[in-house]
């Protein structure tokens, strides 16, 4: 096995992202994009509620069903596959934004890839004592075309950084982000700037409210400053590994075009780190952080 060259090492922490192509081979990265497929016929909207999936400060999920599925197969709908009426507007299959946050304890498939010894090596190499997974999720971009010919589909992820949704003290979360087909400019693929792991703060982070009992909201840390810099786009080829630093910006546009973009990600923080019971991801759920060891 074989972890990050220094090389890789040096892009990480200088840039605070990291493309590593030909992580999975062609054979495990058939079988996991068959196995998403798969995971999204088998939704139920009788068991399922009509959970959307937002990012922005105003507007974002914050219910039962959402924050008590660490250990679970649970499914998220992109904001535009209701009306108001509560009705699909769109096939089931295309509505739905992402499946997690427990595929890495729920599906051997996912597990496997999520426990490799390949992964394992990176955390070593990325200098973590006790490293856990806290979540895993399916993350979908569905085609123009699938609404209507001209109607674009509402699946653009604006900038924000990872440690105000999955903070610690201090901050050790790392994203592993595998694309399951080809990512591109027009389908939309990650972008990110450079080195803002370093000048941009985390300022705010995304909570509990009261216990279970009032949802989520965000906690503002600092003053929000101004985004200064220029996106990097980060095209890559099915079966690439994207590492995330948990403070570097990063984004995702509208897929514009009529090929879908899937991909599968997992955190990695660091268990010597203070995870504290504020945080809207908890397992238990009455608090504490027992989440499944990488190693």
């Amino acid at each position: 096995m074989t972890g990050l060259t220094q090389s890789q090492l040096d892009t990480f922490h200088s840039e605070g992202m990291l493309c590593i192509e030909d992580f999975l081979t062609p054979e495990q990265t058939s079988k996991l994009l068959a196995q998403s497929k798969h995971l999204l016929e088998q939704c139920d909207l009788s068991t399922h509620p009509k959970t959307t999936f937002k990012t922005s400060d105003e507007d974002h999920i914050g219910d039962r069903y959402f924050y008590e599925s660490a250990d679970k197969i649970s499914y998220f709908f992109d904001t535009d596959a209701f009306d108001k009426n509560g009705d699909l507007t769109i096939e089931l299959s295309k509505s739905i934004n992402k499946i997690g946050h427990g595929l890495h304890i729920e599906d051997p498939l996912f597990k496997e890839i999520t426990f490799d010894g390949k992964v394992k090596d990176i955390a070593q190499d990325l200098k973590f004592g006790q490293p856990k997974v806290l979540q895993s999720m399916c993350i979908f971009k569905q085609p123009v075309g699938t609404k209507s010919p001209t109607t674009e589909r509402d699946n653009a992820v604006p900038p924000h950084n990872d440690a105000t949704f999955l903070f610690t003290t201090p901050q050790t979360a790392i994203g592993f982000w595998i694309a399951l087909e080809d990512c591109t400019e027009e389908n939309g693929c990650l972008s990110y700037i450079p080195g803002t792991h370093k000048t941009y703060p985390v300022s705010k982070r995304f909570v509990r409210k009261d216990g279970l009992n009032s949802g989520c909201t965000f906690e503002q840390l600092l003053e929000d400053k101004p985004i200064e810099g220029d996106y990097k786009m980060v095209p890559c080829k099915a079966g690439s590994l994207i590492l995330i630093h948990n403070s570097v910006l990063h984004k995702s546009e509208k897929n514009k075009s009529e090929k879908s973009r899937y991909a599968y990600a997992f955190h990695v923080i660091d268990g010597v780190a203070d995870y504290d019971k504020k945080n809207w991801l908890q397992v238990p759920y009455e608090g504490g952080s027992d989440f499944s060891r990488l190693y």
